[in-house]
């Protein structure tokens, strides 16, 4: 990445407390948080779309990012069961 590269996402107030509480980052402040959550997102290798939906994991884990494609609104942070994940891949 460019040393001017900026991040395009933005935190519904939802979407930030949800990634305290999946991260277990309840003890950060706010722009802690989203530091942390923008490193997860840029470190991440797997996604998927779903309707109006990006699904961005935390750092290839179990844990998705719900990004709104429209606004690139972080919604909520939340787990996704493997048994899910296929279903919502199509396979």
């Amino acid at each position: 990445m460019s040393y001017y590269y900026r991040h395009n996402f933005s935190f519904s107030y939802h979407g930030l407390q949800r990634a305290k509480e999946r991260l277990k980052l309840k003890d950060k402040k706010d722009y802690e948080v989203k530091e942390i959550c923008l490193e997860h997102i840029r470190n991440s290798t797997k996604s998927f779309m779903s309707g109006n939906e990006i699904y961005i994991s935390a750092s290839n884990t179990n844990i998705f990012f719900v990004v709104n494609k429209q606004n690139n609104l972080i919604i909520t942070v939340t787990e996704i069961s493997a048994e899910k994940q296929l279903r919502m891949y199509g396979v």
